[in-house]
């Protein structure tokens, strides 16, 4: 077994009253969202999670919500980032980053917010996704800007195909935990202590309990992945909506609002998300490794990276 626990740990540690998401061991409760289609293609078969401690588990499932019908999906009003073009200073080139990315110690470039997704269509145009359903056989790349609901729902290697696709990477933990906690290495994106209400970590209530009314039957992967979590009031906010929850190189919600995969082959994401911002450790030290790169639900998101 590897380091800190999974959503079900959390779950333990935060009860029925907590918020459920961030725990690295909890398991998403299937369930069916009235008045919402479904989209086509969504992930089948999760697996089992790794771990699994006490009773309530926050994030730890991996089977997937079945297929279904897609709503219909809006057009695109996200550009694909454009290419790097260098700033000539003096003698020394200082690298330069895509929209909506910021330059990080002048070696990396990371997304400015939480990604979400854009889907492919049978005429192969690209169009906005909604960030609610697990990905299954949709072809997706990934996009950034401030404003949109950030994809949760996401595998470590969803994750990571969805930023190749993009011309980007998934981020290595260390430029990961460097980009969230600045030049001064503090704590949380803002500083060294915490801050109430700054960063989305702080949801009063178990998203999944809340969610389904009970504490049976509901920590297996296909509850867990219910695209209805995320759309109750006070859980998932969209990028930037927290304007203080921004580290000292211009990345927001680095902390809380979504666990966020770092590029780990045995599977590890950081950073907590909207119902739990400490088990796993504080702030950006926030450190999850519980479950592989297969494992999904309600409250792992990403971001990427690019090597300018």
């Amino acid at each position: 077994m590897r380091t800190t626990g999974g959503i079900v740990a959390m779950a333990v540690a935060l009860g029925v009253a907590s918020c459920g998401a961030g725990a690295d061991r909890s398991r998403d409760a299937g369930g069916e969202l009235s008045g919402m289609d479904q989209p086509s293609g969504v992930d089948g078969d999760l697996g089992q999670a790794r771990e699994t401690v006490g009773e309530l588990p926050l994030a730890d499932s991996r089977a997937d919500v079945g297929d279904g019908e897609r709503s219909p999906a809006t057009e695109v009003t996200t550009e694909m980032p454009a290419g790097l073009s260098p700033e000539q200073s003096g003698n020394e080139v200082t690298p330069s980053c895509p929209s909506g990315m910021v330059l990080v110690e002048e070696t990396f470039c990371i997304d400015r917010w939480e990604a979400t997704l854009e889907e492919q269509g049978n005429d192969g145009q690209w169009i906005a996704a909604a960030p609610w359903y697990t990905v299954g056989d949709r072809t997706v790349r990934a996009v950034t800007a401030e404003g949109l609901v950030p994809q949760g729902y996401m595998s470590g290697a969803q994750a990571a195909a969805a930023c190749e696709a993009s011309g980007k990477r998934l981020c290595t933990s260390e430029e990961w935990l460097t980009a969230c906690r600045g030049p001064a290495g503090q704590v949380y994106p803002y500083g060294n202590e915490h801050q109430a209400g700054a960063c989305n970590d702080d949801c009063p209530f178990h998203p999944v309990v809340e969610y389904f009314g009970t504490t049976e039957g509901i920590w297996d992967a296909e509850h867990m992945n219910d695209p209805g979590i995320n759309q109750q009031p006070g859980t998932l906010s969209p990028a930037g909506a927290h304007p203080l929850c921004v580290s000292s190189w211009g990345a927001f919600d680095m902390h809380g609002n979504l666990h966020e995969w770092v590029a780990d082959a045995e599977g590890s994401f950081r950073g907590g998300f909207y119902a739990d911002g400490s088990i796993n450790g504080p702030g950006c030290t926030y450190l999850t490794t519980a479950h592989d790169s297969a494992y999904h639900d309600y409250s792992t998101g990403f971001r990427c990276c690019l090597t300018p």
